[in-house]
Formats: structure tokens, sequence, C-alpha cells
């Protein structure tokens, strides 16, 4: 496990004065690039290999959301690597340990240049990741209620059937990330931009479908039920690019 404490900053917070589920999505990125910076196996690394670790899908449980300017500990591990794809666990514990927030997710080695999944993670990123049990299996030691087969969400995200067609976004270079795409966090924040409500989610879960970059135009699409709302990006081809749901 790689853990780092940090405290809840007011550029981090929603209108309820608690982090925002970008930034919590932000605080599990850094836990985890920090671990590869310290484990030698960063972004210099993935440059001289020509390859990143490309997220594809969260499933974020929010027990409750971290408080400003409270002091917080982000723990990441790898749980799994097969052929070009890894799994992480995360959580966010106050000074105290209540468990506040939990999440699984989904990630893919790809070859940059190529533009394709490379085949093999090498030796040494599995040896520096380490493999431990995920989180799903570990419930009774991390405080958390119920049953993992019925807690954990399976499948993909259902998409309804009619959704509202909002005014399309651009991605400007802000968004962009090393790999001169957007990043898995900016992709959240441009699905959430099509909001015009604050969202207090007990769960959220994303699916990002292909990537997109620099002047890309993404046309936003939106669906409020009673117990969730869905928000989908697609291209100019009309191919999804992110599919967000905020489970309340």
């Amino acid at each position: 496990m790689y853990s780092f404490t940090t405290r809840v900053r007011y550029s981090e917070l929603a209108e309820d004065k608690k982090a925002s589920i970008v930034s919590i999505i932000n605080y599990f990125q850094d836990c985890c690039t920090f671990e590869a910076e310290d484990g030698g196996v960063g972004l210099s690394w993935l440059k001289e290999h020509g390859t990143a670790w490309m997220l594809t899908g969260w499933q974020v449980h929010v027990v409750r959301r971290p408080r400003y300017c409270e002091e917080i500990k982000v723990t990441t591990w790898a749980c799994d690597f097969r052929y070009s794809f890894g799994k992480r666990s995360f959580t966010i514990v106050n000074k105290d340990g209540e468990l506040l927030v939990w999440a699984l997710s989904d990630w893919a080695y790809v070859n940059m240049k190529k533009g394709s999944f490379e085949k093999n993670v090498p030796e040494k990123e599995i040896e520096v990741y380490g493999m431990d049990t995920p989180i799903s299996e570990r419930f009774d030691e991390f405080g958390i209620e119920g049953n993992p087969q019925d807690v954990i969400l399976k499948g993909k995200i259902r998409l309804p059937e009619e959704m509202e067609e909002l005014p399309p976004l651009t991605v400007s270079a802000d968004n962009l990330d090393t790999n001169h795409h957007v990043n898995n966090v900016q992709c959240v924040a441009l699905a959430k931009s099509a909001l015009t409500e604050e969202i207090d989610c007990r769960v959220f879960r994303s699916e990002i479908k292909k990537q997109s970059g620099l002047g890309d135009t993404l046309y936003p699409f939106v669906s409020r039920e009673e117990d969730r709302v869905v928000v989908k990006l697609c291209g100019d081809d009309g191919q999804r690019r992110i599919v967000c749901e905020f489970i309340k």
C-alpha cells in the first residue's frame, strides 16, 4: 500500500464546503502517481518506454465527503495485473481513522507510439506496485457495511433511452495532461460541467471509452432520474467518449 496525507483546501471544495467529487478523484490520481514517482516508474520511466497507464473506469463510494481543512490520508494499492490491464483500490480516512471514501478503478497499459494496448506490464512496475487484496474482499477490515456482492455495482452503466442534449463543449489546453489527452479527472469535470446543480452522490461511476484531444468538440447528454443522474459526452462521430453516473 502507498499513502500520503493532506488537508482539504478551499480550492477543492464544492458549494457545501466539502471536497467535490472531482477533487476526491484528484486525490486518488495524485496518490498513485506519487507511488510511481517514488518507485522509479513515474513520468520519466513511462516516457522512456513510450507507455502510459490510462484509466478506463471509476467506482467511487462516498461515506462522507471530506470537509474544509480536514486532515485526510489517501491510500492506494494495486490489486490485479492481467495482460494489458490493472486494477487499483483506494481509501480516504481522516486523522481519527474514519473511512470517508473508498473506490475501485480499472486501468489499461497503452503503447503511446502505436496507440494500442501494451501486451505485458514490465516486471519492474509490477515489483514496485506489488499485489494486494482488493478492497472488495476486505470489507470487515475497513468497516464497510453490507455484503460486497450487494454493495459493489456490476456491469456497464445503464444508459437511459431518452437524454437531454445540451450545448457542446470544447476541449482546452487546461483539460490536457502530460499524455496530451484529456486527463481522466478532467473528463469527469467536463461531464460534471454539463450539470446545473451539485449532486451529493453516494456512488459515482465513470467509463472512459475514447480519448479526447485539444480542440475536440464534445456533445453532452443528460438524464435526471429519481435516484441517479447520467451524463454522457460524445464526439463529432456520435460515439461515446465518457459516461458518468451519479447515484444519490
